[in-house]
């Protein structure tokens, strides 16, 4: 893996943590729990993130 597909990987994660935080503080904010579909909806995203991914890392394996 090079730096740029790594440092592409951690600002991912960090972006999904960001998005799961502000989730979680409007939730507790409005006294409510996170519903079933705001959970759907961060596991949609999660695996559209890991396809992309997955699509760089196969491009920059076949740029090698």
């Amino acid at each position: 893996m090079n730096a740029a597909i790594a440092v592409s990987l951690i600002l991912g994660l960090l972006d999904r943590a960001q998005a799961i935080g502000t989730l979680i503080k409007t939730a507790r904010e409005e006294g409510r729990d996170i519903t079933d579909a705001e959970i759907d909806q961060l596991v949609a995203d999660d695996d559209a993130a890991k396809a992309a991914l997955d699509d760089a890392i196969e491009k920059a394996r076949g740029a090698e």
